[in-house]
């Protein structure tokens, strides 16, 4: 574990939160996923699905959800199990993050920086404001880590030929 930072640990533990919240959602949609898998559930959930007012009237929505209902049990569970190893990485992440580890730091840029290509070929196919603003809040956590990575290791760097002067100052007298 690496000493505090200026204004680092709170807002470390910020992207934590945001992270942990990531991993929530995404294991409650891999719970609600692997329920699908079974006949009787997704025939319910279909039914449930249509009576909702947003799915009558809007064929894109309409079209979704008959897709969803027609993937197959093992597709769908396919999906419950991506969903839970994506929830596992933001779960490791956030603690990392929350305890202020360094390598938390290189995995959130690393596994953050891999998916901007994909949000960004997504919001050219199909623009939306929420997929602008989830680019511009993980642009925004790769950049701030990215600074903050470089800032310690400049700091520590420093430490470093500080203790060498200092070594090499004690060794002359």
């Amino acid at each position: 574990m690496h000493p505090p930072h200026l204004h680092g640990p709170r807002t470390l533990a910020l992207i934590a939160a945001f992270k942990f919240l990531k991993s929530a959602l995404l294991v409650a949609l891999a719970i609600a996923l692997f329920r699908l898998r079974h006949p009787d559930a997704s025939a319910h959930f279909g039914a449930w699905l249509s009576t909702l007012p947003i799915a009558t009237g809007h064929e894109f929505i309409s079209r979704g959800i008959h897709s969803l209902l027609g993937l197959s049990s093992r597709t769908i569970g396919l999906f419950a199990g991506i969903s839970l190893g994506y929830a596992t990485l933001y779960a490791v992440e956030g603690f990392g993050l929350w305890r202020n580890f360094r390598w938390a730091e290189y995995l959130t840029v690393i596994s953050t920086s891999l998916f901007i290509p994909v949000e960004i070929w997504e919001m050219i196919m199909r623009f939306t404001p929420m997929k602008l603003l989830t680019l511009g809040i993980n642009i925004a956590i790769v950049a701030y880590l990215v600074h903050l990575l470089r800032a310690e290791l400049a700091a520590e760097d420093e430490q470093a030929r500080a203790a060498a002067r200092s070594a090499s100052s004690t060794t002359r007298t």
